[in-house]
């Protein structure tokens, strides 16, 4: 029974038109690496600037903390931008599926790659908010790469997430996203892994992956038999 679903944002439950895929592409080009799409995909859902150092890294390029914090500030800037220029909005029935968890007693967090500074004003432009148990808000936590030790494939976030919703049973929390990264962060934390279609990957990109599910999209997850029956409330 999933008293706790934890998901991805870009990707998962927001259509950002695949703008931190493109401006994470320009930024290690800004370095002269031109990644393959195996290896590209390998490093999303990742935080960012692990993700600029790990493909620096396969590509035999050599950079010094300085230069990756450089090519980040960049990212940053870029990705800004981007979202100032064209905002992301919600995937289609994502905002309904998440009420509706709500609704049946299931808790619900976003876990995600960005850092607090990138989440909070996609968030704000959607309207989104959070507040354990409060009946208005969207969700009930927000946890960014930033706020833990390391970000995926680490299980760190899923776990700050059930610490922030007072969640005990790792039995009871499913993890959902549209990259490797999110599965295998959903397997390293003991976890239900949901993989969703509506990322870069097809269907064939999870073959090999621990995802415990593959779903056309997060509306889905509404008829797995994990979620089934509306769990009770936790004590605050």
């Amino acid at each position: 029974m999933i008293r706790l679903a934890t998901f991805d944002m870009a990707g998962t439950t927001i259509d950002d038109r695949h703008h931190v895929y493109r401006v994470l592409e320009a930024a290690v080009n800004r370095a002269g690496v031109e990644p393959e799409p195996a290896a590209f995909q390998r490093w999303m859902g990742v935080e960012k600037r692990e993700a600029i150092a790990g493909l620096l890294r396969e590509a035999g390029v050599e950079a010094d903390d300085a230069r990756i914090d450089e090519l980040f500030v960049w990212f940053l800037d870029e990705l800004a931008r981007s979202y100032r220029d064209e905002p992301p909005i919600p995937l289609p029935g994502v905002e309904e599926t998440l009420a509706e968890l709500r609704r049946r007693g299931t808790r619900v967090a976003l876990t995600t790659g960005f850092s607090r500074g990138i989440a909070d004003p996609i968030l704000t432009g959607l309207g989104w908010t959070a507040g354990l148990d409060d009946p208005d808000a969207t969700l009930d936590a927000v946890v960014c790469a930033d706020e833990v030790r390391r970000g995926r494939p680490a299980p760190y976030m899923i776990h700050r997430a059930m610490e922030l919703t007072g969640t005990l049973d790792v039995a009871e929390v499913s993890a959902t996203g549209d990259t490797i990264a999110d599965v295998e962060a959903a397997r390293h934390a003991g976890v239900l892994a949901i993989g969703v279609l509506t990322g870069k990957l097809d269907r064939d990109g999870f073959t090999g992956s621990p995802a415990d599910h593959v779903l056309p999209g997060v509306p889905d997850v509404l008829d797995l038999p994990e979620f089934a029956a509306a769990p009770e409330r936790l004590d605050a």
